[in-house]
């Protein structure tokens, strides 16, 4: 069973798992690459984050309440410069969402998630020597008053209960790691049927 590293606050989980992957390479000497190796399928988890960051550079504010804020670690796609990654895992967390609840999600150009033209959920992808992050926040039971004034107008919060929001991140790893089977082998069948289910669901 792959470990799962949970924390109340960290900086971003992203970091968290770059962390993690730095200590397993410096074991190197000892343990060639199987060291990294035994961290794919590895979720990283946390309540809250200080510095949570997006794309290009941007930061992507944590404020907590119920929101999933987790990092998950496998194996690198063939291609590092590869958006595979980021495109699948949106729709493993549109898939997630409908699977658990009643919301109808569309998707923003690569990694965002939207609900009623908000945005409730961001991704971002990074490579890192022998292994592949996929950083994934979805807010859920934050209140307009949770955001910087300059965010509340773009974006949003979902609401679920405890039983809904636990059910939510178990399929989510599910539907995350089966997309991402798929998208570290782009020669792999149902590649095509991913990418075409992404563009369906972009947003027009």
């Amino acid at each position: 069973m792959k470990k799962n590293y949970h924390y109340d606050e960290t900086d971003s989980t992203n970091n968290e798992a770059k962390r993690l992957i730095g200590v397993a390479r410096s074991c190197a000497d000892s343990c060639g690459s199987e060291c990294v190796r035994r961290l794919y399928g590895a979720v990283v988890t946390a309540r809250k984050q200080s510095a949570g960051r997006g794309r290009l550079g941007k930061s992507f504010e944590s404020p907590g309440g119920d929101s999933v804020y987790a990092t998950f670690i496998f194996e690198p796609p063939e291609d590092p410069a590869d958006q595979r990654i980021t495109v699948f895992a949106a729709v493993a967390v549109c898939r997630a969402l409908e699977q658990t609840t009643t919301y109808r999600p569309s998707i923003k150009g690569i990694n965002d998630i939207l609900i009623e033209g908000k945005k409730v959920c961001g991704i971002l992808a990074e490579s890192v020597p022998g292994a592949a992050i996929l950083g994934i926040g979805v807010n859920i039971n934050l209140s307009e008053e949770d955001f910087s004034e300059e965010l509340r107008e773009i974006a949003g919060s979902l609401s679920m209960d405890a039983e809904t929001r636990e059910r939510f991140f178990e399929t989510l790893k599910d539907e995350v790691f089966r997309c991402m089977a798929i998208a570290v082998h782009p020669d792999a069948p149902e590649a095509s049927a991913l990418a075409a289910e992404y563009h369906k669901r972009q947003k027009q």
